[in-house]
């Protein structure tokens, strides 16, 4: 779900199936919003999967669909 205009202020990210809001009020992406929930710190931008979407069968890229 690409909402217009609205980048996680985390990691940057403008794709994701849910928006959250951090403490601060802000969107963030349901990855990075969960890791926070999880581990109470942002989750490290070394985290990211540029063009990559995980499924349970392994990783497949975004340009090859």
């Amino acid at each position: 779900m690409d909402k217009q205009g609205l980048v996680c202020s985390n990691c940057g990210g403008t794709n994701t199936t849910l928006w959250r809001r951090n403490a601060e009020g802000e969107p963030v992406c349901n990855a990075c919003g969960l890791y926070y929930k999880l581990h109470n710190v942002q989750r490290p931008p070394t985290m990211k999967k540029d063009g990559q979407l995980q499924t349970r069968y392994g990783l497949m890229s975004l340009t090859t669909q």
